[in-house]
């Protein structure tokens, strides 16, 4: 089943540019990743929603778990924030086009 993956960050004002554009290097990485769907990055004042679409939580957390997780998201790491990062994963249920 379809998942949803919302990871939430409040980066540093003065790294919100570095923290766009890391995420668009890390973006075109992931690309391509088996299971990996879509992502965009949603922002709302000072946070952060990176909200990540996969084919199922399986091969989410198969992408989490492999070593080139950390590889892949490098470049974001520095930014995330000292306000931690709050992750859920949520099963896409219904949706406009399979109601």
């Amino acid at each position: 089943m379809t998942v949803r993956v919302l990871v939430r960050a409040t980066p540093r004002a003065e790294d919100r540019e570095k923290f766009e554009e890391a995420y668009r290097t890390v973006t075109a990485t992931v690309r391509g990743t088996p299971g990996h769907l879509d992502d965009e990055l949603l922002r709302d004042g000072d946070s952060y929603i990176l909200l990540a679409e996969w084919e199922s939580e399986e091969k989410f957390r198969a992408w989490e778990d492999a070593p080139e997780h950390l590889q892949m998201a490098a470049p974001m790491l520095p930014y995330w924030g000292d306000g931690g990062v709050e992750r859920r994963i949520y099963e896409v249920r219904a949706r406009l086009d399979n109601l």
